[in-house]
């Protein structure tokens, strides 16, 4: 009877450990992906701001050249809306890129190792 309960034991522990196991795997899988979604987003907003730029360039051309302008002013409605824009889009990106920065700091900066947390579960558990 003693053989039986030893390898109940050592079966619930082996349970255990791929419990935590796929419970840390799924954890690094959801951080990845909330982490690259936030790497393309912040590439979409990159992309906007330079249309921003070539917009206000456009337009600072044709307000100069082809309307024949002296001075220009920020004070233009066309061209104070795209820089209102661009102010906006950029504190957009600097807020995700924050947001990737807080949590790499949680992590300590460090990146999940799921394959090395796996080895040391059963490692330990071999010890046991």
């Amino acid at each position: 009877m003693a053989l039986l309960d030893k390898m109940k034991e050592y079966l619930d522990k082996g349970i255990e450990v791929s419990k935590e196991a796929f419970s840390k795997a799924g954890d690094a899988v959801q951080d990845f992906g909330d982490k690259s979604v936030i790497r393309i987003e912040i590439k979409q907003l990159e992309s906007k701001l330079n249309k921003e730029y070539a917009s206000l360039g456009t337009q600072v051309f044709n307000l100069s050249v082809i309307s024949n302008e002296k001075s220009l002013s920020f004070d233009d409605p066309h061209v104070s809306g795209i820089i209102a824009e661009i102010h906006r889009l950029i504190d957009e990106i600097d807020a995700r890129k924050h947001e990737l920065s807080r949590d790499d700091q949680e992590n300590n900066g460090e990146e999940v190792d799921v394959a090395a947390d796996l080895k040391e579960d059963g490692n330990s558990q071999k010890e046991q």
